[in-house]
C-alpha cells in the first residue's frame, strides 16, 4: 500500500486495505439462495464516497464527487439487462442514516465477516416496502487527486526511494496511480433479515467517475445477474 493511500484511509475513516490488489475483492454467498435466479430485486439508491486531493497529504470526501458517482452508478445499471427495479430513494443524512452507515461497513468486510452482517431493520423494512423479498445495495468508495498534487508525490516518492539506495536502506516506494476506486453490492433478504450475497471488485487504477473504468468494474461486479 503507498504512502498517499494509507494517508487517505486515516483522513476519511475508510478502510480499503485490499485495495493494492487490482480487480480483486470479497464475495459471499449464502447457501440455498441463487440470487442469479431472483426474478427482480429492489434497488436501493447507489451510495458513494469520493475523496479529493488538492495538495500532498491534504484531501476530503467531497460531497459533489460523491454525488457524480453515485449517479454515474445510477446510469450504469440502467443502461444494462439486470433484474433490479429503479432505484429507491434513500436520505443517507437523513431517516436512512442507518442504512448509510451499514453500507459504509462494506469497506472493512473480510470474507470470513460477510456472514455476520447485522442488516438494518430499517433496510429490510424499505424493500417490503415495495412489495418484494430481496433488494441490492451498491457502493463506490475511492478517490481522485489532482495533477499537481500526483506529480508532487512522484518526486518525494522518487527522492525517498534515491536516499534509500545511496544509504542502502531496505525502504521501498511503489508508484500509484492518480485515482482508485472500489465497488461493492450486497443483496439483502428482508424477510430473514440477513446478506444472501455480496461481492466487491477493489482497483487502484480505475477512475471513480470514468464511465468506462467503472463500467468494466459493474460488469464484473453485477456478472451474476447479467440477462
Amino acid at each position: 500500500m503507498t504512502k498517499h493511500f494509507s494517508i487517505w484511509i486515516s483522513l476519511a475513516g475508510i478502510l480499503l486495505a485490499a485495495i493494492a490488489a487490482a480487480s480483486c475483492g470479497a464475495s459471499y454467498a449464502a447457501g440455498g439462495t441463487n440470487v442469479s435466479k431472483i426474478d427482480e430485486l429492489a434497488l436501493i439508491q447507489p451510495k458513494s464516497i469520493i475523496a479529493y486531493y488538492d495538495a500532498p497529504g491534504h484531501g476530503f470526501v467531497d460531497p459533489s464527487l460523491s454525488n457524480a458517482s453515485a449517479q454515474l452508478l445510477t446510469d450504469l445499471v440502467a443502461s444494462y439487462r439486470y433484474p433490479f427495479t429503479d432505484p429507491v430513494p434513500v436520505d443517507y443524512n437523513g431517516d436512512g442514516a442507518s442504512i448509510g452507515k451499514w453500507i459504509d461497513s462494506f469497506v472493512d468486510l473480510e470474507s470470513s465477516d460477510i456472514s455476520r452482517l447485522r442488516v438494518p431493520k430499517a433496510l429490510s423494512a424499505l424493500i417490503k416496502s415495495t412489495g418484494h423479498r430481496y433488494g441490492i445495495v451498491l457502493h463506490a468508495n475511492g478517490y481522485i487527486e489532482s495533477l499537481e498534487t500526483y506529480n508532487q508525490e512522484k518526486l518525494a516518492e522518487f527522492v525517498d526511494y534515491a536516499m534509500s539506495k545511496v544509504f542502502n536502506l531496505t525502504k521501498t516506494y511503489s508508484a500509484h496511480d492518480q485515482a482508485a476506486n472500489a465497488l461493492y453490492t450486497a443483496v439483502v433478504d428482508a424477510e430473514t433479515g440477513s446478506v444472501v450475497y455480496f461481492n466487491s471488485i477493489l482497483s487502484n487504477a480505475d477512475f471513480p467517475l470514468d464511465r468506462g473504468d467503472v463500467g468494466k468494474q459493474m460488469n464484473k461486479l453485477l456478472r451474476k445477474f447479467s440477462k
